[in-house]
């Protein structure tokens, strides 16, 4: 693992690869917990209200929280650890290191900042959207030397990070045609989120 920090990062110790890791799972863990334990509903609710798509709690629960947390934490441990390492397949972790970026800023952007700025509130995790912005800018500065291994892996995982945060609420949407007993009125943005999605 140090092996490959050194190649990828400014620092070149076990106590800064550690450090980095913890603090990227420790943002991980903030920001997933606030979207699970919204003041008035978590964050499943809130996508789902805004396409029209009423989505359990269990599936919910799964998918944002539980799913949403491993993933993200396994490719923070992949971007700055190299764990796991895929023998023969080291652009991984430089992938990685992209989806990373990628997840971060659409995560923030598109899931929080935008839907915010459009009128729908409330939003769970719009407040660790800080966090996630400033760690995107400190992996672009402390991790450039990864990118200059790879920049094609780079940027394929950043389109991967990216776009999956921003094919949630059209797979939601999409969700709603698949399971009509689902389907809700959407929410009219600017106004209280609907009722129904407070059940």
């Amino acid at each position: 693992m140090l092996d490959y920090f050194r190649q990828v990062a400014l620092f070149d110790s076990a106590l800064a690869l550690f450090l980095i890791l913890a603090v990227n799972w420790a943002f991980t863990l903030v920001h997933i917990l606030q979207e699970w334990k919204g003041a008035e509903v978590p964050l499943w609710r809130v996508f789902g209200a805004v396409v029209g798509t009423f989505v359990p709690n269990r599936l919910g629960f799964f998918a944002f929280t539980v799913f949403l947390c491993a993933a993200h934490w396994l490719v923070g441990a992949m971007a700055i650890a190299g764990w796991p390492m895929f023998p023969g397949h080291p652009w991984w972790s430089i992938w990685a290191l992209g989806a990373l970026v990628g997840a971060r800023i659409a995560d923030s952007v598109v899931s929080h900042w935008l839907l915010y700025g459009l009128g729908y509130r409330p939003n769970p995790g719009l407040p660790s959207t800080v966090l996630y912005a400033i760690e995107a800018i400190f992996i672009l500065t402390v991790f450039h030397k990864g990118y200059l291994l790879n920049p094609d892996a780079w940027w394929k995982g950043f389109a991967s990070g990216a776009i999956f945060f921003i094919a949630v609420l059209p797979g939601l949407w999409l969700l709603r045609w698949a399971v009509p007993a689902w389907r809700r009125d959407p929410w009219v943005r600017g106004e209280p989120i609907p009722a129904w999605a407070r059940d």
